[in-house]
């Protein structure tokens, strides 16, 4: 009888051990850094005043990117509150609480973890001064100095370049900041999310549709769609496709969806032209920016920021797509919205990417948004849309979606 030598025998036992140090280790990680609770409270769906003083805040962080020279923004509690709320609603689960107290930002979020655990993390930045403010930052049980803080939110940095986010370095993307007052008011430079839909291939379908237009003007919607997807077939084209929509109807900006730069459009740019759907022209925007939102951010963003925008139109005199066109609440431009997002959604699966093209280069206005979704009601001010639905997110506003969602069927 012949026995392994004795080093052999210690291999499967060394092994052993390798492995239970690695699990008690990720254990230990796992218990110090996530939680069975969030830290952030749930959150009801963004109230129109939310809206309007996120779109503020977005707005002037726009303004920030887009300006050669420095320039300030201002965040005060409901700018700061604006920013948590819909991020809170357009992110979901994932929590987000943003406020200042006792001369310091607090930052604090939430993301729910598989398991039923939660990634939990704060952030204060309590100085003001030039460059990136001291931070403390607690992920967990995990509290760190100013010093690891900034070593964290760096490797964080990096990370997000690594997937397309363009971060400045930390004491560039805030280049002031003075915090105090329950209000904050920085010189920032903001990161720039790379998207991954294909540049070139939007600006090409953009000037096929802007050349169209030129030769053979169309003011019908179901035109557009038709000219929008000549040729394609696969979902990288049908995502061209509808940023490039989003481009000729709405705001060239959409392009930012994509990683095109306006500038590459100058040798075909064209006005905007006005096309109607069911004789309105306010429907084929809301149904090519939703279709372009949820391509380049997901559907749930889409339907989001859709209703955003009717809780801001709630409170507006006048119509942010066009002049003429009802403001108010309006359920006929969230049927467009959801029309628009569920039929990208779809067109970009890549089992259904040629069949979906077929249909929208036969598409017309009915096939698009069924006459019956104009019935829905419109032209609601936040206290009569409350007053009927509860607000986004409570029962009959959810039961009035899913009633839309059976109208519009299979898209």
């Amino acid at each position: 009888m012949t026995t392994a030598p004795p080093s052999r025998r210690r291999w499967p036992l060394l092994l052993v051990a390798a492995l239970s140090l690695v699990v008690a280790v990720a254990a230990g990680l796992l218990v110090l850094l996530t939680s069975t609770a969030p830290w952030v409270a749930p959150r009801p769906a963004p109230t129109a005043e939310q809206v309007g003083a996120g779109r503020d805040a977005l707005l002037q962080l726009r303004g920030a990117t887009d300006m050669p020279a420095a320039h300030p923004i201002a965040f005060g509690p409901e700018q700061l509150d604006g920013i948590a709320a819909l991020a809170s609603h357009g992110l979901r689960p994932d929590r987000l609480s943003l406020g200042v107290k006792d001369n310091g930002l607090h930052i604090v979020g939430s993301h729910r973890l598989p398991g039923g655990r939660w990634l939990n993390a704060a952030v204060v930045a309590v100085r003001s001064g030039r460059g990136f403010p001291a931070t403390h930052l607690t992920i967990g049980r995990l509290s760190l100095s100013d010093r690891w803080s900034r070593a964290i939110l760096n490797v964080g940095r990096r990370l997000l370049a690594w997937r397309g986010v363009e971060v400045p370095p930390l004491d560039v993307m805030v280049r002031h900041v003075a915090i105090g007052g329950g209000k904050v008011v920085a010189i920032v430079d903001p990161p720039r999310p790379q998207a991954n839909i294909d540049g070139v291939a939007v600006t090409r379908r953009y000037c096929a549709l802007a050349g169209a237009q030129r030769r053979t003007p169309a003011a019908q919607f179901a035109t557009q769609i038709r000219r929008a997807f000549i040729g394609a077939t696969t979902p990288a084209d049908n995502q061209a496709g509808f940023v490039a929509l989003a481009m000729l109807l709405v705001d060239e900006k959409a392009s930012e969806l994509a990683n095109a730069a306006r500038a590459h459009v100058d040798r075909c740019r064209i006005p905007a032209p006005i096309v109607t759907l069911h004789g309105r022209a306010d429907l084929p925007k809301h149904w090519s920016l939703s279709a372009a939102l949820a391509v380049g951010g997901g559907a749930q963003l889409a339907q989001a920021m859709g209703e955003w925008k009717e809780l801001a139109d709630s409170l507006a005199p006048q119509s942010e797509f066009a002049v003429g066109d009802p403001t108010g609440f309006s359920f006929i431009d969230i049927g467009a919205d959801r029309a628009g997002f569920r039929t990208a959604t779809s067109a970009t699966k890549p089992d259904r990417a040629a069949d979906r093209a077929a249909r929208l280069r036969a598409a017309t206005d009915d096939s698009l948004l069924p006459p019956v979704i104009l019935r829905q009601p419109e032209g609601l001010t936040e206290a009569q849309f409350t007053r009927a639905y509860g607000g986004i997110g409570a029962p009959r506003f959810t039961a009035m979606i899913e009633r839309i969602d059976a109208i519009l069927g299979e898209r």
